[in-house]
Parts: C-alpha cells; sequence; structure tokens
C-alpha cells in the first residue's frame, strides 16, 4: 500500500475546496509517492481555528476497508468513487450552548432593517407580523455592530454554528468593502474566546434546517443563500425556505436531512448548472430545478450574479410578482404529478420553466 502525506505547497493549484468549510483555496489532499491524491475528502483545511476538518488515510481506510487491497485507485477515477460510500466525519458533531442564540436574537441589524423596509412596502399594516415570524423562525440574531448572525440549527434544534454577515441597509446587499466585507462565524469567536475547547470542530449543516420538524407537510425550497431563505419565506410563508449558504456547500452529508421531502431548488444566477448537476444525485427525494433566472434574467441580471432574493425584489418593483408566484405553483403541481405519475407531466414541463430531475420516465396510461 502507498504512503501518503500532505500534499507540499507549490501554488495554488496545489490547494483544493475544503469538503468541511467550502473554503477553495484552504486544504491540502493527502498524496502518494507519485503526488496522486488518495480521494478528496482525505486532507487538512489550513483554517484550524474556524474549520479544523482533518481527515487522515488511517481514517478514510477505516471507513472504506475495501479499498486497503486497492493498489491503483485515486479519486480521478470515477468508478472507485461511485463503489465507495461518503466517508464519515473524523470526530462526532459539536454544538454550541443554545444560550447563545437566545441571547443574541434582535431586529437591530443592518439586514432586517432592509428587511423590514421591504416588508413595509409590500406588506404595509400587516408587515410587523411578517418580521415577528421570521425572527422566531429563523432566530436571527444581530451584533453590536449591526451584523446579522444566520443561526445554522439541525433538526434537533440543536446549534451547529452562527454565521456572521454586515449588509447595507439601504438596498440589503453584502457590504464588501473593508473588513465588513468577511464573513465571521459563531464558533470561531467563541474559539478565540476561549469558550469553546479547541479541538472543538465545525459539522454544518443547513440553515432553517430546524423548521423541517415542525412542517413535515410541507414543500422544501432550497436557495443558496440565507437572505435568499428569510426574503423567500416573507413574500412565500406556504414552503419552507432553507440555505445551503454557498454554492459548494450542497453537499449529500447536508442534503440527506431532506430525505423522502419534496424539494424546489432555486440556484442562483451562476449556479444553474452545477445545481441541475447536483441535483440528479439527490435519489433520496423528488426534486424540480428552476429555471426561472436562467430563462428570464436580463444580461446585466446574470452578470452581477442575482439570486431567487434579488429577482422577487425586482418583481416587487415592477409589480410582477405573480410570475414567481405562479411559478412555485406550477413547480409544486409538478411534483405532485410525479408522485402520482400523471402521464401529462411531461407536457408540464415542457410549459413551464422547470427542469425535473431525477424522475423515472412517465409511461403513457392507455
Amino acid at each position: 500500500m502507498s504512503n501518503y502525506s500532505l500534499q507540499s505547497y507549490k501554488g495554488m493549484a496545489t490547494r483544493h475546496t475544503c469538503p468541511n468549510c467550502g473554503d477553495r483555496h484552504s486544504f491540502a489532499y493527502y498524496v502518494n509517492e507519485q503526488d496522486t491524491p488518495l480521494h478528496p475528502s482525505v486532507g487538512r483545511c489550513n483554517h484550524e481555528s474556524s474549520c479544523g476538518y482533518h481527515y487522515t488515510p488511517k481514517q478514510y481506510f477505516h471507513d472504506h476497508p475495501e479499498c486497503r487491497a486497492a493498489n491503483d485507485f485515486s479519486f480521478d477515477r470515477q468508478r472507485v468513487e461511485q463503489k465507495t460510500k461518503q466517508p464519515s466525519q473524523p470526530t462526532s458533531v459539536c454544538y454550541i450552548p443554545i444560550h447563545y442564540v437566545e441571547k443574541s436574537q434582535s431586529v437591530h441589524s443592518n439586514f432586517f432593517r432592509f428587511l423590514s423596509k421591504l416588508l413595509i412596502a409590500y406588506y404595509g399594516s400587516k408587515a410587523k407580523e411578517v418580521l415577528n415570524r421570521l425572527l422566531e423562525e429563523y432566530r436571527l440574531g444581530a451584533t453590536h455592530d449591526g451584523a446579522v448572525i444566520f443561526w445554522q440549527i439541525d433538526r434537533n434544534d440543536k446549534v451547529r454554528t452562527g454565521k456572521v454577515m454586515q449588509y447595507n441597509p439601504e438596498d440589503g446587499h453584502r457590504i464588501k468593502g473593508g473588513q465588513t466585507s468577511a464573513v465571521n462565524w459563531i464558533h470561531s469567536i467563541l474559539k478565540k474566546q476561549q469558550v469553546l475547547p479547541e479541538e472543538w470542530q465545525l459539522s454544518q449543516c443547513l440553515f432553517g434546517e430546524h423548521l423541517l420538524r415542525d412542517n413535515p407537510d410541507k414543500v422544501v425550497v432550497l436557495v443558496e443563500s440565507e437572505k435568499s431563505a428569510v426574503i423567500g419565506s416573507a413574500i412565500f410563508p406556504g414552503y419552507v425556505w432553507l440555505a445551503t449558504g454557498g454554492k459548494s456547500q450542497m453537499k449529500e452529508e447536508k442534503l440527506r436531512v431532506l430525505s423522502g421531502r419534496t424539494v424546489l431548488l432555486f440556484p442562483d444566477a451562476d449556479g444553474y448548472t452545477e445545481w441541475k448537476q447536483r441535483a440528479g444525485s439527490m435519489t433520496f427525494c423528488k426534486v424540480i430545478v428552476s429555471d426561472i433566472i436562467e430563462k428570464n434574467a436580463t444580461p446585466e441580471q446574470k452578470a452581477a450574479h442575482i439570486d431567487i432574493a434579488d429577482w422577487i425584489i425586482y418583481q416587487i418593483k415592477e409589480g410582477r410578482l405573480m410570475c414567481t408566484a405562479n411559478h412555485l405553483v406550477e413547480a409544486e403541481r409538478i411534483l405532485q404529478w410525479m408522485i402520482e405519475k400523471n402521464p401529462v407531466l411531461q407536457k408540464l414541463i415542457d410549459d413551464f420553466d422547470l427542469v425535473l430531475v431525477g424522475a423515472s420516465p412517465i409511461e403513457s396510461s392507455d
């Protein structure tokens, strides 16, 4: 069996996407003497304090004993990756005490200020009720400098971490200038304060995952950003809106919580192809990928990498929100027909801006 060691740094080409935190240039593979990686999950993240992911060859072979005898496998051989299951996490899941969520819950974030203006303009006097619901359901927090805390709470109501982000209160866009543009993490802050032990390791879940338990029959809408999930829920409360937290965070270990659910995917303008491809492996749930942005966004909107939240806000301003509402309704109808294997399914898919993923061919019932 080959000996494996961490790949030496030889430029950015030797640093890869971390399978835990999603950073694109922080992960060092374990490679053999020929500089061939063992598997894309086997390696160490450079962000030791904020991520701490370290999955060794020894742990990998323990999880995959069938690979011990294979002398010619590597992750670039797709046949091997298809045969092996995703490796288990090297350590047990770590949590953050719930009182940090309760203490942080607040309307005093710049994101919430923007959200309030948007919903007052849309709902009028009913906006306060909607805002209170969003605050309670998503447990939205705030820091002293007005950043929002998007807490990641799993289906067992356990807190995995909190994502700290700063927004412009006027237009709702991320502030991307200076030090405030960086995303911070509650677990990283608590580790620096020595509240959490150094061996504490991050294991993320979907944003809003805790809402699944109390809404077992609702259709799930999965988006990329936490902002999109909150705004989507504000305007279309009949669905459970969840967020992956990033394009690269659409991972099976996160998505498995959706097993048996009916799911609509709304990728950002620059993520349609990737999400459509990844959705093909979501065989554990019923999935439709929306291409409403892919087909209807202007070249300028696509260049700006808009997401479904931007699209909803645009539709509200243009007085055309019913287009998105109809899109959601038709997507749900298609999924119901998919369940019933209705023979008119294909025509509906063709007529609306929807792409069915992972469904069995529909046979005509004469």
